[in-house]
């Protein structure tokens, strides 16, 4: 099992998203996605590394490969930084190097517990195991319980010249004020679909199956990888098909409520996919049109419901609402 504190390859998740891509194809493929973050990589890679970063964003846009990047440049031994192949790129890449530092949530646990917390602050009391940076990558913070979060607030405000904090999160408003204010931050963009399809297709995607995966998963190649194979999101795509955007007139409204009826237990989901689809359907250059117009409603009916839902409003209820916005003249 994982400890708190690991540098164990086995149990590191930030080759994941990179498994098999060289340094330099990365670099390339962050620097066509945003010059924001190759700039970033640069400052790296050149010893000029923010003390603490913390990288926000959706599941699967990236933010584990770009850690993995930014932990290989501050490792790297060779002078082109990093150059993917000497000791301290490998060791960085597959989490095995002595000074690098995993926090995650251990196996079956869902959060970050301050006794893991505290684990981190004391091995940081120490000096680095060898020579050169110490780097604490935390990973999805915005899981860590407000005791962890506060328990590294004073390691992350006043670190030695040696360590540097790289954290990721999903939700950053989950992320306590006074360890985001100590970070510099940086939010991860969506991807384009073409960059998307590419990715997949790269990975043993089959080109016809690409472009679909790519326009299903809202800006994410991590999400098209993971509904490939999800028989839960097909099946809440094709209730929402055909129910919120197939209904047309009051005498369909039975049917579609039906459907979404038995989504009770996928709603989030399904919320999710009537939410991107719509995105899809909307077409700025004729923001007038009857398609257009029809998508924004159910945007509105869609953030409705996910307000419903944290009211405990009963999802039949909430369901009911965004068919009924839909069917607006």
């Amino acid at each position: 099992m994982c400890s708190a504190l690991t540098n164990s390859s086995s149990c590191n998740s930030l080759t994941a998203a990179a498994a098999g891509n060289s340094a330099e194809s990365q670099i390339r493929a962050f620097k066509r996605l945003s010059d924001p973050l190759h700039s970033l990589i640069l400052e790296y890679a050149k010893g000029r590394a923010p003390h603490a970063l913390m990288l926000s964003g959706p599941f699967g846009v990236g933010k584990a490969t770009l850690a993995r990047l930014l932990c290989m440049a501050l490792l790297c031994v060779s002078a082109d930084r990093p150059c993917g192949d000497c000791p301290g790129c490998r060791r960085a890449g597959d989490g095995s190097h002595v000074n690098l530092i995993t926090l995650r949530a251990l196996p079956g646990s869902r959060t970050v517990k301050v006794e893991q917390a505290r684990d981190l602050t004391a091995s940081l009391a120490g000096h680095p195991f060898s020579a050169g940076p110490r780097v604490v990558v935390m990973e999805s913070v915005d899981i860590f319980t407000p005791a962890a979060q506060n328990a590294l607030l004073k390691a992350v405000e006043e670190p030695d010249e040696a360590t540097f904090f790289i954290l990721t999160a999903v939700q950053e408003k989950a992320v306590l004020p006074t360890i985001r204010s100590r970070c510099r931050h940086v939010r991860m963009p969506l991807w384009p679909q073409n960059m998307i399809e590419e990715w997949l297709i790269a990975r043993g995607v089959p080109s016809p199956e690409a472009p679909e995966l790519a326009a299903l998963c809202g800006g994410s190649p991590g999400k098209a990888m993971q509904i490939r194979d999800d028989e839960g999101f097909w099946a809440v795509r094709k209730a929402a098909e055909q129910s919120i955007f197939a209904v047309r007139d009051v005498h369909g409204f039975p049917a579609a409520s039906a459907i979404l009826k038995d989504q009770r237990d996928r709603a989030d989901l399904l919320l999710d996919y009537a939410e991107n689809a719509a995105m899809r359907s909307i077409d700025p250059k004729v923001p007038d049109n009857e398609k257009t117009i029809r998508a924004r409603r159910i945007l509105e009916a869609v953030l409705t419901a996910r307000k419903h839902r944290a009211s405990n409003v009963s999802w039949q209820a909430a369901a009911d609402e965004i068919l009924l916005s839909s069917l607006e003249e």
